[in-house]
């Protein structure tokens, strides 16, 4: 859904949400670059991305060939530390809100994710949606460690 449908949509209220969480043992610059800026996410979560997450709030879009395009709008873009977006479920009937947290914890980075706001009648896309934010997570720390993107590694795993 594009960005000015998807600012039509009212903010969901629905009680489901769900938190991941990975650790990183780079600095949270490096995670906070690859998180934030399209170059770094297309090259290990979306086939193309129009724009990054900056403190401007601009909307900023994903495209997958499997799952179309999605416009995240953001709310809160604070550097290494927080960045927050809205975007419409899968019906596009209302946004959902996800937080990207990033916690030094010793000699690591905590990133979480939080997805909030589903409503019952759809808990299937809600564990649609935390299956994807976890291989968000692995796909991160395969790309930030090692460079890796693993939607391209052939072979088993």
């Amino acid at each position: 859904m594009l960005a000015a449908a998807a600012r039509k949509l009212p903010l969901g209220t629905g009680k489901i949400g769900f938190k991941v969480s990975n650790s990183y043992p780079v600095p949270a610059s490096r995670l906070w670059e690859a998180i934030t800026k399209g170059e770094h996410t297309q090259r290990f979560f979306v086939d193309k991305v129009r724009g990054d997450f900056t403190p401007e709030l601009a909307p900023v879009l994903w495209q997958w060939k499997k799952w179309g395009r999605h416009a995240q709008l953001p709310t809160v873009v604070r550097k290494d530390r927080k960045l927050e977006f809205r975007w419409a479920d899968h019906k596009g009937k209302y946004l959902t809100t996800v937080t990207f947290t990033l916690k030094r914890k010793g000699r690591l980075v905590e990133l979480e994710i939080h997805e909030r706001g589903w409503k019952p009648a759809d808990l299937e896309n809600a564990f649609d949606n935390c299956s994807g934010w976890t291989t968000f997570l692995d796909y991160l720390k395969a790309y930030v460690i090692h460079g890796t993107d693993l939607r391209t590694v052939k072979g088993k795993v």
